[in-house]
């Protein structure tokens, strides 16, 4: 998976980092851990990848995805 973030707005560079997401899906709370995530030093912006973005959707939705970024649906 390619994961260079890119110049931020602010002129510095997003580094990329492995996050915690906690989110509720429906009546729980999910920890998702080990999230890529761009990050500036700068000013501390932060971006994710579409690709990411669209499986965080899909669980915040009830969808299944087994375990791992890559991982396909089940």
């Amino acid at each position: 998976m390619y994961l260079d973030y890119g110049r931020c707005p602010c002129s510095g560079v997003y580094e990329r980092k492995f996050v915690e997401v906690r989110m509720n899906v429906g009546h729980k709370v999910v920890v998702l851990t080990g999230v890529p995530q761009g990050a500036c030093r700068v000013c501390g912006s932060r971006v994710y990848k579409t690709d990411i973005l669209e499986r965080i959707e899909s669980l915040m939705k009830g969808e299944r995805y087994l375990v791992g970024v890559g991982s396909e649906k089940a």
